[in-house]
């Protein structure tokens, strides 16, 4: 980024989002284990399904975080809101 003319615009730290996405997957991954064991084997979905649990957990209690930047060109104008995000809402 320094290297070019962008500049950030909005920055959101994600922990409880995150935290949400990974349990999503891990229920989805246990809804196809059985899908999962006809391709790889048990000590596979097994250190799968510990890395979900364990990422979820992580971030739910902010020991992980993910930082979301957004970058927009010099031309573009700044957003005040996050309000176009979610239009008519």
């Amino acid at each position: 980024m320094e290297t070019t003319s962008l500049a950030i615009s909005d920055i959101e730290v994600l922990f409880l989002h995150y935290a949400e996405t990974l349990r999503s997957w891990r229920e989805n991954f246990l809804r196809n284990r059985q899908d999962v064991l006809r391709l790889y084997d048990e000590r596979f979905a097994r250190i799968w399904e510990f890395y979900l649990a364990a990422s979820e957990a992580s971030f739910r209690h902010k020991r992980l975080v993910v930082y979301q930047l957004q970058l927009v060109k010099p031309e573009t104008p700044r957003m005040m809101s996050r309000a176009y995000l979610h239009p008519g809402g």
